[in-house]
């Protein structure tokens, strides 16, 4: 009868207790940002760079049937670069990262295509996508959209 007197006790002790009001955190900004939002993208570029941006993208896609824009130091912008220069050896490559203007391209790129992430593929004037757009392109489909 003690062993029982004793649970009900504990059993009613832990019952009354009053529940600590949960801590909420405001999540960073860090933890809230999505990938290749304002990561990747610097700040906004003056209408100058903005304009000669547009210039040297407009043209680079207009001249060259295939070209990316990457960074040397992105792996996904290695794959795809690997993956274009065995199908077309005079793949037109732009590394943003080294270029005094990069920030802008990018930001422009951004603007045109929504994507604000590299690599920016285009084929033929199409914007392809990134890597992972390129890497389900099959193949066979890739040599004939690059040969037409």
């Amino acid at each position: 009868m003690f062993a029982a007197t004793r649970r009900v006790t504990v059993l009613a002790n832990h019952l009354s207790r009053t529940v600590p009001t949960p801590v909420t955190r405001t999540p960073s900004l860090l933890a809230t940002a999505k990938l290749g939002s304002f990561l990747s993208t610097a700040a906004a570029a003056s209408p100058v760079e903005m304009s000669a941006a547009k210039t040297l993208v407009d043209s680079a896609i207009k001249e060259n049937d295939v070209l990316v824009f990457s960074k040397s130091w992105c792996p996904y912008c290695r794959r795809a670069k690997t993956i274009l220069q065995e199908v077309a050896p005079d793949t037109k490559v732009y590394e943003l990262d080294e270029m005094d203007n990069g920030s802008a391209v990018q930001a422009y790129l951004k603007e045109l295509n929504g994507q604000g992430t590299v690599p920016h593929v285009y084929i033929k004037q199409q914007f392809i996508g990134g890597c992972s757009d390129l890497q389900a392109i099959p193949h066979a489909q890739l040599v004939k959209r690059i040969a037409a």
